[in-house]
């Protein structure tokens, strides 16, 4: 692994962060959600739905129903056969997946086709991360699997949101480059971090996931960092391990790694784990 390396804040920019959520919130508001999503958003809302409810709705949107057959066909679940409907990949999956599949497919499909390539790469690092966490959470046993995943698969989800927000217009940075969360606020007014909490606090997502999200980069300044929720941790340190040869690392590094009882050598395990889905899983991103 590279040195540790601190990201100081950004010098806050009230207006400029209010304008940023007012556009975030105007763009995940009820009424400009598709409504294939909307439906599907109530059915896993509804204790009383049935998986052929949830099928009839995912059938009228290709995009998420190849999506959520290919996710329950991942390398990851190890499955002897072939699922190939859309029933099938229910079952396996279960309702929150189903959900969290939808929304962010939503979210990627809305970007303009010229960012294809992009957002490919991001789809397919989430996708791993959101694996690579669902295997930190077996190995610790301190959250469920399916909970760790769904973090994974959304920790980025404020770069398409952010450039749905702000298009071209700032200054040629965009939302997708790796850049530092300072210059992410400079350029924005917020994080991809600090966006991606806003846009699942207004999808309902759990406080867990949300503060996951917020926290990825850096966990160190989550308001206890003595009593950082595991899942804040596993999603922070899954993001690592898609990446690991450039991983930028918390200067808590050590001491979360001590708080979920994981060594630098199950990391790298766990790195070689990923890199093992990444060729078989690549069809899943497209």
């Amino acid at each position: 692994m590279n040195s540790v390396m601190k990201i100081e804040d950004a010098p806050a920019n009230p207006s400029r962060k209010d304008a940023l959520r007012a556009r975030v919130n105007e763009m995940t508001n009820v009424s400009t959600v598709p409504a294939v999503l909307k439906r599907i958003m109530e059915l896993t809302d509804n204790p009383n739905a049935i998986v052929s409810d949830l099928e009839k709705v995912i059938e009228r949107d290709q995009a998420i129903a190849m999506r959520v057959v290919s996710t329950s066909n991942a390398a990851f679940y190890g499955f002897s056969r072939k699922i190939s409907t859309i029933s099938q990949a229910i079952l396996v999956l279960g309702f929150d997946m189903v959900r969290g599949l939808a929304i962010t497919t939503t979210v990627f499909n809305s970007i303009p086709v010229k960012n294809k390539e992009s957002l490919l790469a991001l789809w397919a690092h989430s996708f791993e991360t959101a694996q690579a966490a669902m295997i930190i959470a077996r190995k610790t046993g301190l959250v469920e699997k399916e909970s760790a995943f769904l973090a994974g698969l959304f920790h980025d989800i404020g770069r398409p949101v952010l450039y749905q927000v702000c298009g071209d217009e700032c200054a040629g940075t965009s939302p997708f480059d790796r850049i530092s969360i300072q210059r992410e606020e400079e350029v924005f007014g917020a994080s991809h971090a600090e966006v991606g909490s806003w846009f699942a606090e207004k999808f309902k997502l759990t406080e867990d996931c949300m503060t996951a999200i917020q926290y990825h980069h850096n966990p160190e300044e989550y308001s206890r960092p003595e009593k950082l929720p595991p899942i804040v941790a596993i999603i922070y340190l899954a993001n690592l391990v898609t990446d690991i040869q450039n991983a930028v690392l918390s200067p808590d590094h050590e001491g979360i790694l001590a708080s979920v009882k994981l060594t630098p050598e199950d990391l790298a395990a766990f790195s070689e784990e990923i890199a093992k889905f990444k060729e078989t899983t690549r069809s899943f991103y497209a």
